[in-house]
């Protein structure tokens, strides 16, 4: 008992907290103390070896579960490895194919390209031979046209000494005839007499205008008026006698030739006139009106010019059902016209006309023109109407007809090649017209000049107007420059501006020479202008350019009408497909230092 501690005997097992818990062991005696020992040392060491074995155990669970994982991870893999290299394969297979075909056709080629090379080398070796022929032909034309151009030039040479022996036994003849007023000083206007010559020297004669006094007022080529006369004949033929009868006819002249006669008509009816009538504005302010409707709409359709709603996408047809049906307005953000049949009733349309005045208001402002004068918003209404009008029938001419010729109706494509190609011949058509119109007007006033001249007893010039004549006779109308129309847009509304084109085939000093016929002419027309009190239709603007013009070129012409530069730079069977007329016509200068224009 004293080996027992003293908190045992007390009986309070108070031990220290890092201390483990005594083992109790039982007090056996003797040998069966030392076998329970061991049985128990045997018992702890398998507990022990028990807990390692679960413990590997689930070691080895955990281990095994990686493993399963790793090779399935390995087996996908490999799958995918495995279908690789069949796509690969696959894909090798191809790129062989490809490759061997890529091989044939470049044997293929290479043998072509050999072929070619002979066939080459035979045409080199062909135009080789060619070349001394070629230049020997060369040579040889260009010796003919030597001779030619020199036999030419003899022609011409030997027709104005023909001309200059006329000329000379022409005066001679003079001389000797009886004259009942002397001859003019040598040297002054009077003594140039009318000019036949054809070579390149050019004579100055005289050229005086036409006085405005007695300019034409209608025709170019007036006609005589008529002449009657009080007889006592007719007199006792209408039972009056000869003062009355004169008076009568003198009445019936001024009515009837003379034009001097005022008809007035009393108790018509005037014509109804249908709808809204505004009152009148000042043409500037209409001006201002289009202008600021014009801005308007090219603002919000997004276009440059009208000539853009020709190929314009109109509304969807469903937009403007439902807009009329149903009364479901577009967006304020969409313009776009309606171009269905019906379009001037149409309700999409009156609602983009509102919204292209009320722009058109909102940026004259409230002090603009507009505003300042009060202008009614249906007229602007009204001027748009008639805008859309135009933009509809430009856009119908692009649309798609019935060809009968085809059997069927024409693609989009087809409808815009055939309104293009209509647009241009009916420029053509308004160059070939101005042609015409041009080569009147010249033929008129030249006969015009001569006639008043002749009445006026001036005859020192009427050499030369008949002279001018016969140079456009012989010009005609395909004499005259190319004209290309341009349509400009002013006050919305189209206007023709003419690009005169240059005439490069014929001899340039014809152009100053028609310059002075156009200046007679514009003469003429401001006298007759300011006699009658009319101003008339205000002339195009022409512009001239350096543009070639492309109307055919006239055949037959004499040599000294053609432009020799030209003449040149053309190809022999061109010039020889002219026909150039061996009449000599000789070209002059024109003294214009009287006619003050």
């Amino acid at each position: 008992m004293d080996d027992i501690p003293d908190d045992d005997r007390d009986g309070g097992a108070k031990r220290r907290h890092e201390e483990p818990s005594p083992t109790k062991v039982r007090i056996v005696g003797g040998p069966q103390r030392e076998s329970y020992d061991h049985a128990k040392e045997m018992e702890a060491y398998h507990k022990e070896q028990a807990a390692l074995a679960r413990q590997k155990q689930t070691q080895l669970a955990t281990e095994n579960q990686q493993i399963i994982a790793q090779l399935q991870a390995a087996e996908k893999m490999e799958a995918e490895h495995a279908a690789r290299i069949k796509s690969l394969q696959h894909e090798l297979h191809s790129k062989s194919q490809l490759i061997a075909d890529m091989q044939r056709h470049e044997g293929q080629l290479e043998a072509q390209f050999i072929g070619d090379q002979e066939k080459l080398q035979e045409l080199i070796n062909h135009c080789n031979t060619m070349v001394p022929q070629i230049l020997e032909t060369q040579k040889l034309l260009a010796q003919r046209n030597d001779d030619v151009e020199r036999l030419n030039r003899l022609l011409l040479q030997k027709k104005d000494e023909a001309i200059q022996l006329r000329a000379y036994n022409y005066l001679q003849g003079k001389k000797n005839t009886p004259q009942t007023k002397p001859p003019p000083r040598r040297g002054t206007r009077a003594s140039l007499d009318f000019v036949h010559n054809s070579s390149t020297r050019t004579i100055e004669i005289p050229l005086d205008p036409v006085p405005l006094a007695r300019a034409p007022l209608g025709k170019a080529n007036p006609k005589p008026k008529a002449k009657l006369a009080a007889t006592p004949e007719l007199a006792n033929l209408f039972g009056t006698d000869v003062d009355t009868l004169g008076g009568f006819i003198s009445k019936f002249e001024r009515l009837v030739v003379d034009d001097d006669a005022t008809i007035t008509v009393e108790g018509t009816t005037p014509k109804k006139r249908n709808g809204k009538q505004f009152k009148q504005l000042p043409k500037s302010l209409v001006t201002h009106i289009h202008t600021a409707l014009r801005i308007a709409t090219y603002t919000k359709f997004q276009v440059n010019q009208a000539n853009e709603f020709s190929i314009y996408n109109p509304a969807e047809e469903h937009k403007v059902a439902a807009c009329e049906k149903d009364f479901v307005d577009p967006p304020n953000d969409v313009f776009q016209w309606d171009f269905s049949p019906g379009y001037g009733q149409s309700r999409w349309n009156q609602l983009m006309i509102e919204k292209i005045v009320d722009a058109a208001l909102e940026s004259d402002g409230d002090r603009g023109p507009i505003a300042m004068a009060d202008v009614d918003p249906e007229y602007l209404k009204k001027l748009m109407k008639e805008k859309l009008k135009r933009y509809h029938s430009g856009w119908k001419g692009f649309q798609p007809h019935f060809n009968e010729e085809l059997g069927r109706m024409e693609t989009m494509r087809e409808a815009q090649a055939r309104g293009t190609q209509a647009h241009e011949h009916q420029l053509a058509a308004r160059s070939n017209s101005s042609k015409h119109r041009k080569y009147e007007d010249r033929i008129k006033t030249i006969t015009a000049a001569i006639d008043i001249k002749r009445d006026e007893g001036i005859a020192v010039d009427i050499a030369t107007w008949e002279r001018l004549l016969e140079m456009l006779e012989l010009l005609g109308e395909q004499g005259m420059s190319s004209e290309e129309e341009d349509e400009i847009e002013a006050n919305d509304k189209k206007m023709i501006v003419y690009m005169v084109k240059l005439c490069v085939w014929r001899e340039p000093r014809i152009v100053d020479y028609l310059r002075l016929v156009d200046k007679q002419t514009a003469l003429f027309k401001k006298r007759g202008r300011d006699q009658r009190g009319q101003r008339g239709p205000p002339p195009h603007t022409r512009v001239r350019t350096d543009v070639p013009g492309s109307s055919k070129v006239p055949r037959g012409l004499p040599m000294s009408l053609y432009n020799g530069e030209w003449l040149k730079a053309a190809t022999p069977a061109y010039v020889k497909n002219l026909k150039i007329s061996k009449e000599a016509f000789g070209l002059f200068v024109a003294a214009v230092d009287r006619m003050a224009i």
